[in-house]
Order: C-alpha cells, then structure tokens, then sequence
C-alpha cells in the first residue's frame, strides 16, 4: 500500500514537471517600433530655407519627406498641441491637433513626415509645420487635424538618443538680433553656468489669470537669457532652481527676442551654488542680484534676517536696473526697533591687509536713526544676535531730516586686519523707531578683500 501510494507520487510529481515545463515558454519581449519603408529625401534645414519672407504662407506642393528624433512633447503641459523634432542640421516645431501626444511621440521617437500639402510658416520668426487654414478671413497656420495626422507623419524607433547642443548665447543669432533662419531655432540646447535671477519666483503664473512668465536668468559673464513657461505646465508652481548650472531648453524667438523653453524641471540642472566664482584675491561678495520684488521681506541664501526687536526686517529695494537691501521702521508701529541683517561667515585665513566696502545712503531721514555694520566671531546663528560678541567697524547715524534718495555711494575701505586668520559675520544693525526715528537705509555691493 505504501509502495503504492509512494509510486503513484512519484508518477503524479513527474507528470506534473513534464506538464509545467511543457507550458514553460520564454517570451521574447515585443519588437521595438521599426522606421517605415521610406525614405527621407531633405532635412529639416533645407525645408526651412524655403521659408524666407517672415510671416508668409509657404504652402509645400513638391514631394518633400523629412525626419528627426522628437525631442520635446506635450508630456509636461508647457508645449501645447505641438513637437519639437531636429535631425543634424536642424530643428523644427511641428503643429498637430491632438491632445497627449507624448504617448504616440515620447521623446526619442524617430518621426517622418510627408509635406507635400502642408504648409511652413514662422511665428515671428520661430518656424513652424503645419496646415494652412483661414480663420476670421485671414490665412493662419494651425494644426494638422487630428484625423489627419496619420496621413502626413508615420512614426518610427524609439528610444534614439537625444543629446542637447551646447551653445553660448553669441552662438545664437549674434547678441541682439535674431535670424530666421539660424539652425538652433527649435533646437533642443544646452546652456551653462546660468542662474535664476529671482530665486524666490515660481516658474509660472498660479493665478487664476494663467497668464504664461518671462523668467530672467544670467550667468557670470552678465549674459541674460529668457525662460518662458505656460501656466499650463504641471510645475508652474514649483519655485525656481536655486543654484547655478546647466540649463536644457527648446531655443525659440519672439521677433528679436530669444526665449527659452523648459521640458519639464529635470531641465534645469543648476546645482552649483548660486554665487559666481570671486574673482583672486575677493573672498566674499553680495551684489543682492537675486532678489526678487520691490519691498518684499530680503531673503538670500546664507544670510540670517532678523527683526530682534520690533519685528521688523530687511527689505528688497528695486529701482529700474538697481538691486539692494533696504530697512525701515517707517509705519511699522513699533516704538523700538532692532533689526539685524547677518553674513555668512566668511574666512579671513591668508588674509594680509582684508577690507570691507559696500555702497549706501540713506533717505526720509528721521533720526536719531543709526545703521552700524559690526564683525563677530562668535556669533552662533541664533535669532538673538545681542547674546554674542560684536566689534564696531563702520555707523552712520541720520538726523537731518532729507526727502527722496541720495545715490549710493562707497563707503571707502573698512580695516578688518584686526580679525586676520579668523572666520568672521559681517551685520547690518539698524536701531530705530516708530514714529520718531524712521530714516530708511539703503546698501548694496557688500565686498570683502584679502588686502
């Protein structure tokens, strides 16, 4: 019985092995979508050179074919309706009445379109492809219809590598002016060493307007570029990188204009510090470039500010091209105030002969009102900046009572010799009140020198 019972278990397990391996089948992984069985017979810059009066309507009647890799979509809200496509000589926007394109065209995806029949046009002088219509009794370029997009654009591999171009900004159309017809136009680039210049700013408009931002960035050598997003894109709201790095982007012009245009943020990898490299023998300086608006509370990375008194704190001053720091305690409501405006520490080691300079002025002087600048090497980066220990090195106290702004001015070289070798914080503190003692205090270009 047991003999049995054991054999008839053996025979079951073996049936049961044979059955499962028999089913056992090693799948192979669907193929790849494959390029279709033609051939381009231009590029991409050639199609665009048969564009050459801005605005025109270029209706294409000859048996044109280009190709190109995607390499901007609808994936993240900020490209609407539309592809941005480039192949070795070019880029070119592509207009298609279709919603979610990125699933049908994700990036990398090899693309061939047939343009006889469509149309190439510029929308002031960014060029684009797609069909010609009258809209309001006037000629338009607009999207090919949906039903329609199969007919002109077959889609091919995937998966092809998209590699951004690095540019400088005189690579692109000379330094003002811009050329129709400049090959970047479309183009997936790539530029370095730029940084938001307000990096309190979201990257879109959150308001119920939906109003698409101009965004300003610079970099080091004082080159500005404009990052243009939708507030449509699903990262409107998110604050801007607040570093400095490499900047990827759609390069596009608005008439003499170059507008840049982000993917999504992955684009903007700016994870070098904010500040520019110092030029030999600078170890610290603030120029107060990366603020944001007039009036609003001062806020630069590094900096401690503090209303220890009052509750009062530092301000963003914006005047046409002029950034700098600003205090008051005019319409504060408060009797007494002490306000604190705090350095990083900064490391005087190998200093010879360090010195500190910044620009200032003051105006609607109400005084006593007294703005002194102290050095510490013991302040510990509480909000209780009175608990450490502070040397004098520079105060100016208003009286006379002024209207209106001085224009700042330096206020020549402060001896720091006696902190050599140390590791200081350099504050702004400002002793006022409400109703009596209100001047206002302007400075910027805060500078310390090895010698």
């Amino acid at each position: 019985m047991n003999k049995l019972f054991r054999l008839t278990t053996v025979v079951l397990m073996a049936v049961t092995a044979i059955t499962f391996s028999a089913c056992k089948k090693n799948f192979d992984n669907p193929p790849g979508a494959a390029d279709p069985a033609i051939v381009a017979n231009t590029t991409i810059q050639a199609l665009k050179a048969l564009h050459t009066t801005a605005g025109a309507y270029d209706v294409i009647t000859s048996d044109i074919i280009i190709s190109g890799v995607v390499v901007a979509n609808d994936k993240s809200g900020n490209f609407y309706k539309q592809l941005y496509i480039q192949d070795a000589t070019g880029g070119l926007q592509i207009l298609l009445d279709a919603n979610s394109l990125y699933g049908t065209y994700p990036v990398g995806r090899k693309i061939f379109i047939k343009c006889k029949d469509l149309c190439i046009s510029d929308y002031n002088k960014t060029m684009e492809l797609g069909i010609k219509a009258t809209v309001g009794g006037l000629p338009s370029l607009e999207g090919i219809p949906a039903n329609l997009i199969s007919k002109y654009v077959m889609g091919g591999s995937l998966n092809n590598p998209v590699t951004p171009t690095p540019v400088t900004l005189a690579q692109l159309g000379g330094t003002s002016n811009t050329n129709m017809q400049d090959p970047y136009i479309g183009m997936l680039v790539q530029l370095d060493n730029f940084a938001f210049n307000n990096t309190n700013a979201t990257y879109s408009d959150t308001s119920v307007y939906k109003s698409t931002q101009n965004l300003d960035l610079k970099n080091c050598s004082g080159d500005a570029i404009i990052v243009r997003t939708s507030a449509y894109a699903n990262f409107a709201g998110q604050r801007v990188a607040q570093g400095r790095g490499k900047l990827t982007a759609i390069y596009t012009v608005f008439g003499n204009t170059k507008q840049f245009i982000i993917r999504d943020t992955s684009d903007v990898a700016f994870t070098d510090p904010y500040a520019c490299p110092l030029p030999p023998g600078t170890l610290f300086f603030e120029n107060f470039e990366s603020i944001g608006s007039n009036n609003a509370v001062l806020n630069i990375p590094g900096w401690k500010n503090i209303g220890e008194v009052g509750g009062v704190l530092y301000q963003n001053a914006v005047f046409g091209p002029v950034k700098c720091a600003k205090i008051s305690a005019f319409n504060t409501g408060a009797s007494t105030v002490t306000s604190w405006f705090i350095s990083p520490v900064i490391s005087l080691a190998g200093a010879t002969a360090p010195k500190l300079t910044f620009l200032e002025t003051a105006g609607f002087a109400s005084g006593p009102t007294v703005l002194e600048v102290l050095v510490s090497t013991n302040y510990n980066g509480s909000n209780t900046p009175s608990s450490s220990t502070w040397t004098q090195v520079w105060s100016r106290t208003a009286t006379s009572p002024t209207t209106g702004f001085g224009t700042l001015a330096s206020v020549g070289n402060i001896n720091l010799s006696a902190f050599i070798g140390q590791n200081v914080y350099i504050a702004f503190k400002y002793s006022g009140g409400d109703p009596s003692k209100t001047t206002t205090y302007e400075f910027d270009d805060v500078k310390v020198t090895a010698q």
